[in-house]
């Protein structure tokens, strides 16, 4: 019985998560996204000049996310948007530095990068200590 119950499982498709990790005041953000998210959005095939998300859209879902996660989120900067493929699908990366602090010179700012899917969708990150 026990052979039987290998060989279903070894049949079965494996769905593998791609995971985005930020560490930032203490805290770890896990990004999961899995096979069947990806699945569900659409695909921005070779043949047409822009993805099916605008990179404004992706920032404005991001802006949005990073102010439910972060206390001052809303006051973050954009950095950079970076487009990455995933198993034939591509998804956004929105990075923000955290605020600038009045009055120090020379500082270094945090970053925190979020990923929004090409539904519009910003993916809700596991949080942990």
């Amino acid at each position: 019985m026990l052979q039987n119950l290998i060989l279903i499982a070894a049949l079965l498709p494996m769905q593998f998560d791609t995971m985005f990790t930020v560490q930032y005041g203490g805290k770890k953000y896990e990004f999961h996204v899995s096979q069947d998210d990806l699945q569900k959005t659409p695909a921005w095939p070779a043949n047409q000049e822009n993805p099916p998300l605008s990179a404004r859209r992706a920032i404005d879902s991001a802006t949005k996310q990073l102010a439910t996660l972060l206390p001052n989120g809303k006051d973050w900067r954009l950095h950079a948007v970076t487009l990455r493929e995933i198993d034939n699908r591509w998804v956004y990366l929105v990075e923000f530095l955290e605020p600038l602090r009045p009055g120090v010179e020379q500082q270094t700012a945090a970053g925190f990068q979020l990923v929004v899917l090409m539904n519009g969708t910003a993916v809700v990150p596991r949080v942990s200590p």
